[in-house]
């Protein structure tokens, strides 16, 4: 398992300046900040400040869980919970989950430790539906792109599904009819919402969705290489391709080169989130924009109002907008 030492010597700077990103500091440069970032998702590095945390056992912690398979923007969304936490004299402790069984046990030992004032957990994982509801609800909770709706005080998700829709659309009326959706991890909310997102597009299209046409990935850059590789080399090949997040687009835009062709005159591609890389791989990418910074925010001021009035704050359930990037990758024109 990859450690910060790993990270800063893979990324080429200090200990401290990777620590800085983590905690969210603004006292580094943005092109330091997106090389440590990048080099995390390369690393598949999640800190693990939840032993710390315990061992000193301070007061007025917030509890953080979150999968590995949100590591790209895993980072941004820290960095706002961190800003607001901070302001209000909280701090947080963040751990990782490798799995469904793993995000549940985790997740049950920090509930039951009684070493913190809150949690913010994201768990797309459609495994633990229940695990929220056989949990006394002791302390605030807020859940993240999950598809649970019970057991929360606060559920944020992104508007997978509409954003989806819109991005399968825009392929449409570039006169795409083949078009290919290249899936996420297996039982992720996120990818499911995205994936229901451009069938109904096709069928709104009148336009018939075919099992050839799709490639089951898992949200690596290396999957969606594969995938180009797989649909490419059949009989029946798409002329424009979804992948349900950014790294697995840019691993589309990769195999196509290899296979010589060009992107977009020969397929188009288009991915989701619009991580920091999406703008400057050739050509940029085409996806959609998901406001990662203000979805942590968002997390950190909802949490803070719960414990600061005591719970006293009505259940509710929030669905964070996107809204579709245009670059060069669809066959759009550049931009000038």
């Amino acid at each position: 398992m990859a450690t910060i030492k790993d990270v800063a010597k893979s990324a080429g700077v200090s200990i401290a300046t990777v620590s800085r990103v983590l905690n969210g500091s603004a006292n580094v440069k943005q092109a330091t900040r997106d090389a440590i970032q990048r080099t995390i998702q390369e690393l598949n590095y999640m800190p693990n400040a939840l032993a710390r945390g315990l061992q000193k056992k301070q007061s007025k912690t917030i509890g953080v869980l979150f999968p590995d398979a949100t590591s790209y923007y895993f980072a941004e969304i820290i960095r706002g919970i961190n800003t607001c936490i901070q302001q209000a004299g909280y701090r947080i402790v963040v751990s990782s989950a490798h799995d469904a069984a793993d995000e549940a046990n985790v997740f049950l030992s920090l509930w039951k430790s009684q070493q913190v004032s809150g949690m913010i957990v994201m768990m797309p994982s459609t495994h633990n539906a229940t695990i929220f509801n056989s949990t006394q609800r002791s302390i605030p909770l807020i859940l993240l792109n999950t598809a649970i709706t019970d057991g929360a005080d606060i559920t944020i998700t992104i508007d997978n599904y509409q954003g989806a829709k819109e991005i399968t659309k825009h392929l449409i009326e570039h006169g795409h009819q083949a078009i290919g959706f290249i899936h996420g991890a297996p039982n992720n909310h996120d990818s499911e919402e995205r994936y229901r997102g451009y069938q109904d597009a096709l069928n709104e299209g009148n336009l018939t969705r075919s099992s050839h046409l799709e490639f089951h990935g898992n949200f690596t850059e290396n999957s969606g290489y594969r995938a180009v590789i797989s649909l490419l080399n059949q009989s029946e090949k798409p002329t424009a391709i979804f992948a349900a997040n950014d790294a697995m687009a840019i691993g589309a835009v990769e195999a196509a080169r290899q296979l010589s062709l060009q992107v977009p005159q020969d397929i188009a591609i288009v991915g989701f989130d619009d991580i920091s890389t999406a703008r400057y791989i050739n050509p940029p990418l085409t996806t959609m924009n998901v406001p990662v910074l203000e979805i942590g925010e968002m997390a950190g001021n909802h949490l803070i109002r719960l414990l600061e009035d005591n719970r006293q704050v009505v259940t509710r359930e929030i669905t964070v907008p996107v809204h579709l990037v245009v670059r060069e990758s669809c066959g759009c024109p550049k931009e000038k």
